[in-house]
């Protein structure tokens, strides 16, 4: 459009050249304003959007979940059992929480409450989505209020007889809940797509109460892309969460990884997919789903399992990661529909796919330590049957070339041995003889510029798993790991692994790397030497 003003104003007939060079700096300047306009804009709106998530995450605090678990988990609801006294009690109290942050119902009648079975209730709201086209698919965002009363031999590991408070199990997952609740509303956060609120009843018996949904919902299923489940999240240890349901829709485990940046877990993507929680319905009808969970304790199904044991900071960690996954999955263009074959996967396939290679054979086979005062590095072992034996190498030669290049340091050393093609001139001083004499050597392999292989994880497009690190190699050096991922390099994203390979051996060094270890996304830096570029 810039292009085609100017382009008019020039082909403007009986215009001076003065005139038209003041006409085109007129243009020139309104151009560059506007830019400016746009640019500030754009600037602007960025820094009220971060403003804008940083209160949302704010709002979710560790006192604010310890008190809605100290209210759940109080001896008055009984244990919260499906259909008793305190779990209707307990129902009462999530629906007044609902009814103060002026949510809609999406229960019978426009109400909260979906009754079913003996007594049970699902209580049901929406937070409607902002996008004219995306408003109409819904992420359903749940947790189960119930626990087992009292307790007995079908649902308890004892004693019997007495209130089993379940304040883990889940007033830790509902409280959770009403906090990520909380992050949309105080901070003003509309998501694009609409978010279902579920506080699930009868869990506790089987999965009754999603199970009752999804065989009679309060929306068409089929508008349903997502369902993400809070069960146990208040017994952190040592900053893990463990994050179940990433290999149901691809790039799950990369857009929850990506959306740690404020909480830091450690991360543990497990592919076991058990009916052991209200997830497991949703996958049983082909949508994907997320579950966290801070894992089984010595509590757990026990009287013992109390408010003041629960890691509220934990829990707040737990709750802001949710928040800006449920933010991420409500607001992307586009989501990818359930995997089918994450049903026949399990945690054997997942050693099988993130099992490391055997390490390669050494390229040259020596120890060495550098040579003080001088240049070179003197060899302290030549291991038997490698290329450095066969070329003729002693303990004790010092190694002053390689390739043409001066060797000054281990660095130049290892890089050069890693990197070069073979066969390769070798300049070495042996003791005693009057100057370095060169020898010819057969490396092992292929050269390697950064030092690692992987493999394609198809749950997982556009990145890699490393497999294999190369000891002294620039990966290894820059603290990358086997297991570890690669999302991007130098902010260039990949497709494939050729693409990959294209770009780790062409892109100029220094070269920065997104990688993925755990849940965390940190940025590498590897120090490349430019002449193999």
């Amino acid at each position: 459009m810039i292009v085609l003003a100017i382009r008019a104003a020039r082909s403007t007939e009986g215009v001076s050249l003065e005139s038209m060079s003041r006409i085109d700096g007129m243009i020139l300047r309104r151009i560059l304003i506007l830019c400016g306009l746009i640019l500030a804009l754009t600037t602007t709106a960025a820094a009220a959007e971060r403003a804008l998530l940083r209160a949302a995450l704010n709002s979710i605090t560790a006192s604010d979940l310890q008190t809605h678990v100290d209210y759940l988990a109080d001896d008055v609801f009984e244990g919260r059992e499906a259909g008793s006294r305190g779990g209707r009690a307990a129902g009462v109290y999530l629906t007044q929480q609902l009814e103060k942050r002026n949510l809609r119902g999406m229960g019978d009648d426009g109400g909260y409450f979906q009754p079913f079975g003996k007594g049970f209730r699902n209580i049901l709201a929406i937070l409607p989505g902002s996008d004219p086209e995306l408003k109409d698919e819904i992420v359903v965002v749940g947790g189960h209020y119930d626990h087992v009363g009292y307790g007995d031999r079908t649902n308890s590991f004892g004693p019997f007889g007495y209130v089993h408070n379940g304040a883990d199990d889940n007033a830790s997952g509902v409280a959770g809940l009403l906090e990520v609740i909380d992050a949309f509303l105080s901070a003003g956060v509309v998501p694009r797509r609409s978010i279902l609120f579920a506080f699930w009843d009868g869990e506790e018996k089987g999965l009754v109460g999603s199970k009752h949904w999804v065989a009679n919902p309060s929306i068409p299923l089929g508008r349903v892309v997502a369902a993400i489940n809070l069960d146990m999240i208040g017994r952190m240890k040592n900053n893990k969460l463990e994050v179940y349901g990433t290999r149901t829709a691809q790039g799950l485990r990369r857009l929850v990884s990506e959306s740690n940046t404020e909480s830091q877990l450690e991360l543990d993507f497990s592919w076991e997919m058990k009916s052991n929680s209200d997830h497991h319905t949703f996958f049983a009808k082909s949508i994907p789903v997320l579950m966290l969970h801070t894992g089984l304790h010595d509590d757990y199904h026990r009287p013992s399992d109390d408010a003041h044991l629960v890691n509220s900071e934990g829990m707040q960690q737990a709750a802001r990661l949710m928040f800006q996954v449920i933010l991420s999955l409500s607001d992307r263009d586009q989501l990818a529909g359930f995997r089918p074959e994450s049903r026949g996967e399990s945690p054997a396939g997942q050693r099988t796919l993130e099992r490391s290679l055997t390490p390669l054979p050494p390229r040259l086979g020596v120890r060495w330590r550098p040579q003080v005062g001088t240049e070179g590095v003197t060899l302290s072992e030549v291991r038997p049957g490698t290329p450095a034996e066969r070329a003729g190498f002693r303990e004790g030669d010092r190694i002053v070339r390689f390739n043409g290049q001066r060797i000054t340091d281990s660095e130049t050393f290892r890089r050069e041995v890693l990197t070069t093609s073979s066969p390769v001139e070798v300049w070495v001083q042996r003791r005693g003889e009057e100057g370095p004499a060169a020898y010819q050597v057969d490396l092992n392999g292929q050269p390697s510029r950064i030092g690692i292989s992987w493999r394609i994880d198809d749950a997982e497009p556009g990145t890699v798993l490393l497999t294999r690190v190369v000891p002294a190699s620039p990966a290894a050096l820059a603290g990358m790991r086997v297991g570890d991922r690669i999302y991007e390099i130098q902010g260039k994203q990949f497709s494939d692994s050729d693409q990959l390979y294209k770009l780790l051996t062409t892109m100029p060094g220094p070269m920065t790397l997104n990688v993925e270890r755990a849940g965390s996304v940190r940025a590498v830096e590897l120090s490349l030497d430019l002449r193999h570029n």
